[in-house]
């Protein structure tokens, strides 16, 4: 095996500042080539929107099915009850988050800053927070979704 080969396998990617991963997709891109790098981080705004449309989807699923047999599931026992309400509660805040983070509508050439490395810099910065609030939500709706299906399973014994 070569040398390459070696530290290729040893060595671990680290996490780049904003400037660090801008400056690594102008490498790969060419110097100056602002636009190609300016599609790929709205590629990246599109997959993160529409993975958060798919949590929104499960959202929207336990919210509708809970509706239907929510009540029958809480009155069957105190812990099916407090189990579909501390769900219900998580996957309404995963909701919230979706909306205020990767869900959130703005453009990418509606904020400049002074030039357009600044700019670029800026919207990797927004879809890192974006992203955060991604995984959070995903966190939050797995708790409520755990919650959910509690509930269900404290129903199954009384029943």
């Amino acid at each position: 095996m070569s040398d390459r080969k070696k530290r290729v396998r040893t060595e671990r990617a680290h996490p780049q500042t904003p400037e660090q991963e801008l400056d690594y997709l102008l490498e790969i891109h060419g110097e100056g080539n602002y636009s190609k790098v300016f599609d790929v981080i709205v590629k990246q705004f599109d997959v993160l929107q529409s993975r958060a449309q798919l949590l929104l989807g499960l959202v929207t699923i336990s919210l509708t099915i809970t509706g239907f047999s929510g009540p029958k599931i809480a009155a069957s026992s105190t812990f099916s009850k407090a189990s579909i309400a501390v769900g219900l509660i998580f996957i309404l805040v995963s909701a919230v988050l979706m909306l205020m983070g990767p869900l959130q509508l703005r453009w990418g050439t509606r904020r400049c800053k002074d030039t357009i490395h600044d700019s670029l810099v800026h919207l990797i910065i927004r879809r890192n927070e974006r992203t955060r609030k991604y995984h959070l939500a995903s966190i939050f709706l797995i708790v409520g979704l755990t919650g959910y299906v509690g509930s269900v399973v404290g129903y199954l014994f009384q029943v």
